[in-house]
């Protein structure tokens, strides 16, 4: 049986939200791919080696055509 995964909410604007996936779409990545890969640049190496485990797992979301 698969482990539930725990899911993460930002509470913005629709327009950033909307802006933010047309911005994501343009580099071919998902929502949550683009806000991980953010994340990431931060520069905690901690968090840059827990977003780069996550990214590599088959179970990230691809974006809609």
């Amino acid at each position: 049986m698969a482990s539930v995964r725990p899911r993460f909410q930002v509470d913005a604007r629709p327009e950033l939200i909307n802006h933010a996936k047309i911005l994501a779409l343009g580099k071919g990545l998902s929502l949550t791919e683009y806000v991980l890969q953010s994340l990431a640049k931060n520069g905690d190496d901690k968090m840059k080696a827990l977003v780069d485990q996550e990214l590599k797992t088959p179970t990230r979301r691809k974006p809609k055509p």
